[in-house]
């Protein structure tokens, strides 16, 4: 076991809602705890609650791994209001409020992305300024980093001119501040790369981003996510969350056709599949969504993280050690401080902390 620090403020971690199950999650929270030296509260269930207490003793002992109660669960089909109104005591709405008041550093989820995103607006309120957070998923990418960050990923399907300027102002500082790119190239994503083209949404809200200090290159297409053209593509959530689904099927795809190749081909295919296996395997683990873990909500005063609903105890796991690195690097300051750097994206008229 890795003996942690007495000063390492633990994530708090809704084991409900996600599509594999709360054991599921609860794996990925125990090997990011025996592992990684993180600390974890989990919420959920009060069953869960006793489980834990019985079969990973040693661990709560030593504080590295606690339960808080929650009396209702948010499912996949709950509507992201009728989720805040009604389920007040739900594992979502508890594991934000352990955030909000200081017990942990930052909140995971891999529960309905709406309903948190919605929770975690509510419990935490937004950065003075911001009209609404934004999902920001980062893709693998021929570019310098090997990534790519893609906002909104799904949080807010109506959205504004304003908000995709300001989801390009905190997209940048957070790549910026993560993988040391000065001025990260940030993009709209549209149906090409002239200027005239897009919706006026997109075009609109390239106007606004070229008011800002950031590097904008203009009208960007899909492709230009992967091929390395762009650091930071704004779009709408609905048109990002297709974006990263489509993107991940199609490296899905490509995997599973390398392997049948590799596998199920001639002799010479299955001779070259055994030559290049540990190429192919340093390929895979670039391209893996796992890897990642979980997205970020920017946009909050709190560090909040969605985690795919299919994640896997592997995907949890890096979801944590995703936000333990989000609260490290004090992204949070970073993005501040790039709004307060941009006052043409800022709305006046918001309440630093109205949901």
């Amino acid at each position: 076991m890795v003996i942690i620090a007495d000063d390492v403020v633990p994530v708090a971690l809704d084991l409900m809602g996600g599509d594999r199950g709360a054991d599921v999650v609860l794996q990925g929270a125990l090997k990011a705890v025996v592992d990684d030296g993180d600390r974890v509260i989990a919420v959920g269930v009060p069953a869960l609650g006793e489980r834990i207490a019985r079969d990973h003793a040693p661990l709560v002992a030593a504080g590295r791994l606690a339960f808080v109660g929650a009396d209702d669960v948010v499912t996949m089909d709950d509507q992201p209001a009728a989720a805040v109104r009604s389920k007040r005591r739900s594992s979502m709405r508890v594991a934000c409020e352990l955030v909000q008041q200081g017990r942990c550093s930052a909140v995971l989820s891999t529960g309905n992305s709406g309903a948190f995103s919605a929770t975690a607006s509510f419990v935490f309120g937004r950065l003075p300024g911001v009209a609404r957070p934004a999902i920001a998923a980062l893709v693998p990418s021929l570019g310098a980093t090997g990534h790519a960050l893609l906002l909104d990923a799904g949080a807010q399907v109506a959205c504004t001119p304003l908000h995709l300027a300001q989801w390009g102002v905190l997209g940048s500082a957070y790549f910026a501040h993560s993988f040391g790119v000065a001025r990260p190239a940030v993009g709209v994503l549209g149906n090409g790369e002239e200027d005239h083209k897009g919706t006026a949404l997109t075009r609109a809200a390239l106007a606004l981003l070229r008011q800002t200090q950031l590097r904008v290159t203009g009208p960007c297409e899909g492709r230009d996510l992967l091929h390395g053209g762009v650091d930071v593509v704004v779009t709408d959530g609905f048109t990002g969350n297709v974006a990263l689904k489509t993107a991940e099927g199609v490296v899905a795809f490509l995997g599973q056709l390398v392997k049948n190749t590799f596998t199920h081909g001639s002799v010479v295919d299955r001779l070259g599949g055994a030559l290049s296996r540990p190429g192919w395997d340093r390929i895979r683990a670039s391209l893996d969504p796992r890897e990642t873990g979980a997205a970020p909500l920017l946009g909050l005063r709190r560090p909040a993280f969605v985690a795919h609903g299919q994640s896997d105890a592997y995907a949890v796991r890096c979801g944590l050690r995703a936000a333990r690195r989000f609260v490290a690097l004090d992204v949070e300051g970073a993005l501040a401080t790039a709004l307060a750097r941009n006052p043409v994206v800022r709305s006046t008229r918001l309440s630093p902390t109205a949901p």
